[in-house]
């Protein structure tokens, strides 16, 4: 990991997000254009000329997602269904509901989407939690359709775990298709995928550049680069600990980074010892370590005030608050897609059973965005039903504001009323 010390070198050194990679884009709007005029064969096509096998069919048939189920481990199959239920009962108590105000006339109307398309990537981790962090809130929305895509090569399955975890979080179809097309089937829709309203979930570049050149003809979540972790560190932090949430996200990607800031440089070398230890046993030590090595960094601040400066200016995907009493300094945060406040909150558990989604805002848009959620599968509508009192109440207001900006039509439209109302 490299070392500096101090807000400003941290700022330097870990710097923005990255720039869009017009390569990348090239070849993303070719794909998108081929889908949006020849459905179904493009998708097919292109999905072999990537795998190497063309895809047979789109669709994974229920029966096999009824399969997969009945296949999994017993534990796996309770370990997702207590991932749904803490995932179902967090975005429960986060629903926002409709309001009306009888006095002022005015409400909301809070109303789900209509259709969700959800993506889980493929890559080298059968990653069967994203199923319930995706499709487990827009259920709790109460969406009327929701879609799963995900990636399988010619007329093989995707893995059962993942199959197993869209019946479980009640997904609607599944369908077997990654990268930018299964983006562009979502966005245009195929003879095979429908159209939908929202597009949802993580995925590599070639996703995330078709999700920004859609956005506006279809709506989305947001725009994920690598998984970041950012542990806050004081004399107390188990140094274990630390290292093992570090390396817990830098497994992901070589392209994630771990990053530490510590009040501590003898616990900074502490975790550093750790980090070397614990990747020799890792399964992914060369993924891991790589991420380690490349993105690593470790930060020595005077303070932990000063750390929560540094988090909240990077404004990383998960901060980790390891230190002995985090509750004073939980109100400082204000830039991080999750907060993990204390040794046994772990981040891990946030990705798995903690309860809200681990779909998380990366690249410093934690600054503006905010972590999957029953809200991101809403629309709030404002609602006015004005009677004729609570017209007259304020229409002389809206008649001089419309006139200050010479939109006489606007002011014609309210005095109207007030004429018919109280006459000349």
């Amino acid at each position: 990991m490299k070392r500096v010390t101090g807000l400003a070198a941290a700022l330097e050194l870990l710097g923005g997000p990255q720039p869009n990679d017009e390569g990348v884009d090239r070849v993303v709007a070719r794909i998108l254009g081929d889908v949006h005029r020849n459905g179904d064969a493009a998708v097919k096509r292109i999905s072999g000329e990537l795998d190497g096998e063309a895809l047979v069919s789109l669709e994974v048939p229920q029966s096999d997602i009824d399969a997969a189920l009945a296949s999994i481990p017993a534990e796996t199959r309770e370990a997702l269904e207590t991932a749904a239920e803490r995932v179902h009962n967090f975005q429960s108590a986060a629903m926002p509901q409709s309001w009306h105000d009888d006095d002022r006339h005015y409400g909301e109307l809070v109303t789900p989407v209509k259709r969700v398309g959800a993506y889980v990537p493929g890559g080298t981790a059968p990653l069967a939690s994203t199923v319930i962090m995706t499709v487990v809130p827009a259920r709790v929305a109460m969406v009327d359709e929701i879609y799963l895509s995900t990636p399988a090569a010619g007329d093989s399955l995707p893995h059962p775990a993942v199959l197993a975890a869209a019946a479980i979080a009640g997904a609607d179809r599944v369908f077997k298709i990654g990268g930018a097309q299964a983006i562009g089937a979502f966005a245009y829709g195929t003879e095979t995928v429908p159209p939908v309203d929202l597009i949802v979930g993580p995925g590599n570049v070639w996703v995330t550049a078709a999700k920004r050149q859609l956005f506006g003809h279809v709506g989305i979540d947001g725009l994920y680069g690598p998984t970041e972790t950012l542990v806050v560190a004081d004399q107390t932090s188990d140094p274990g600990f630390c290292a093992s949430d570090l390396l817990a996200q830098a497994e992901h990607d070589v392209r994630a980074r771990p990053v530490l800031v510590s009040t501590s440089s003898e616990v900074a070398d502490e975790v550093e010892a750790a980090l070397k230890r614990q990747l020799t046993v890792l399964p992914r030590q060369s993924i891991a370590g790589e991420a380690v090595d490349t993105n690593g960094v470790s930060v020595i601040v005077a303070s932990v005030e000063e750390a929560i400066e540094v988090a909240n200016a990077v404004a990383p995907e998960h901060l980790c608050l390891a230190i002995a009493d985090p509750a004073p300094y939980i109100s400082q945060v204000r830039s991080a897609g999750g907060l993990y406040a204390g040794k046994y909150s772990a981040e891990v558990m946030g990705d798995y059973v903690a309860g809200p989604s681990h779909v998380m805002p990366t690249g410093g848009t934690a600054r503006f965005a905010s972590a999957l959620n029953v809200r991101h599968f809403l629309r709030f509508m404002p609602v006015v039903d004005l009677d004729s009192d609570g017209f007259l109440a304020i229409a002389r207001q809206a008649a001089v504001l419309a006139r200050t900006e010479e939109l006489h039509g606007h002011a014609n439209a309210a005095e109207l009323r007030m004429k018919r109302l109280i006459g000349e």
